[in-house]
């Protein structure tokens, strides 16, 4: 009988410790991680009309329009980080030399005293200067016929490119200047009862934000809908995979025939990774949990930041006071920049829990 009560004992206590046991990394209290609350600062810039992007280049917050601001306005921001008073337009809409046609990924470059933009539209990358009041870009490198299907880049080297392609059997593509390719680096999963699905669909469905660590040779790539995070160390040519908060792949339908079908989310499926930025000490993981029905509804898209070492293990989470759609960090000021997402869109500013910074 006693013998029967141990037993009885102990598989009350393996069902216990199972049921706090975390369901992922993401699964807090469980996981005994940090949750905090901040509370933002806004500023209103009236020269930014329709702001969707922000990133950093010391001493500037850069800041870049979407698609929807009058062909004749500048696409691209630079705002005093301290002061966040607005400095300088950047940018003139077009295809002739040192034009741009859309400003889709920042690239900090190997300067002090410039940053880049990949054009996805008209197959360039294009210098800025941080420090000069002309609209136009002071340098451009224009993508050869040779990699004419990759549709976003980023430099490794100031002569080779990381980039996603539309045609490559490989997640990330690597590119000399001469735009010959130099290697692929990491094959898609296949997606388990769906052998149908090509790499093309597969890439689709793991669409997302490619961003770049400017301090460690690190490239990122967040889902925007499926709950998956990839870090690509390029020294180690190894991948890092953070799966969650959601571990299901959200439903998709396939649109399309032949070469040309793709994989695409309805409107109702709730947005994953929103964006990433990135601090010396961690990566800072914006996070939706909305859908674009509940931003058209409500101006709500992404209330939650993820922070994550370097090589992808949890750290805390972090409770926003406002919704926002885009994130830059500072930890040398403690501060996270966003873009917000309501009526009139400006610049939030919070400061980072300060016992985080202190940690290392």
């Amino acid at each position: 009988m006693k013998a029967k009560l141990n037993i009885l004992l102990i598989s009350i206590l393996l069902v216990a410790c199972k049921g706090n046991s975390p369901k992922s990394d993401f699964d807090f209290p469980a996981n005994g991680k940090p949750i905090y609350t901040v509370k933002s600062t806004k500023t209103y810039l009236p020269e930014l009309l329709s702001p969707y992007k922000i990133e950093i280049k010391q001493p500037f917050l850069i800041i870049f329009e979407d698609g929807s601001i009058p062909f004749e306005k500048p696409p691209i921001h630079l705002v005093d980080l301290n002061t966040l008073a607005y400095r300088v337009p950047k940018g003139i809409n077009g295809q002739g030399p040192n034009e741009i046609t859309n400003a889709q990924l920042f690239d900090t470059g190997f300067s002090d005293s410039t940053f880049w933009v990949n054009s996805s539209i008209s197959k360039r990358m294009s210098e800025f200067s941080l420090y000069d009041s002309s609209l136009l870009s002071i340098n451009e490198y224009r993508q050869p016929e040779d990699m004419y299907t990759a549709y976003q880049m980023l430099m490794i080297t100031d002569s080779t490119f990381m980039c996603l392609t539309t045609s490559d059997n490989y997640k990330l593509v690597e590119y000399g200047a001469d735009g010959k390719r130099v290697a692929g680096y990491g094959k898609w999963e296949p997606i388990p009862n769906r052998p149908e699905l090509t790499n093309f669909m597969l890439t689709s469905i793991n669409g997302g934000w490619f961003k770049k660590d400017p301090w460690d040779n690190l490239f990122v790539k967040a889902m925007a809908y499926r709950d998956k995070i990839e870090i690509f160390d390029y020294n180690a040519k190894q991948f890092i995979t953070v799966d969650g908060p959601r571990l299901e792949i959200p439903p998709f339908q396939i649109g399309g025939s032949g070469a040309g079908a793709i994989a695409a989310y309805s409107r109702e499926v709730k947005f994953g990774h929103r964006d990433i930025a990135f601090g010396k000490q961690f990566i800072y993981d914006l996070y939706g949990g909305f859908s674009e029905i509940d931003y058209k509804q409500t101006s709500r898209l992404a209330e939650t930041i993820y922070i994550l070492t370097k090589k992808g293990e949890l750290v805390a989470k972090i409770n926003l006071d406002r919704s926002l759609r885009s994130i830059a960090v500072n930890e040398e000021l403690g501060k996270i920049y966003g873009i917000t997402t309501d009526e009139d869109p400006g610049i939030a500013v919070f400061d980072i829990p300060k016992d985080l910074l202190d940690k290392n």
